[in-house]
């Protein structure tokens, strides 16, 4: 299976700016979500992505405490994962 990668910018690939990455989408798509809810909007929800999101700052979390956490994964296989559902 092909696994596309979005990592060009070398900044992008630290814990840290994935975090940052992660928690700006998040409030994204919570803010979103209360509009739709508050305004009666009807606007379907990526409530997939927000669940893999949250997913990913756990394990991302854990592994700014610990770098070996899931090494098995490298951070470039995971921020590619990342840049993938925050541009959904």
């Amino acid at each position: 299976m092909l696994s596309p990668r979005l990592t060009n910018c070398v900044d992008c690939t630290t814990v840290s700016a994935l975090l940052a990455d992660i928690d700006c989408k998040l409030t994204t798509l919570a803010n979103n979500q209360y509009n739709n809810v508050v305004f009666i909007l009807n606007k379907p929800f990526p409530d997939t992505v927000l669940g893999d999101l949250l997913n990913y700052k756990r394990i991302l979390t854990n592994r700014l405490c610990n770098p070996d956490y899931a090494c098995t994964y490298s951070t470039e296989q995971i921020a590619s994962r990342v840049k993938l559902l925050i541009h959904k």
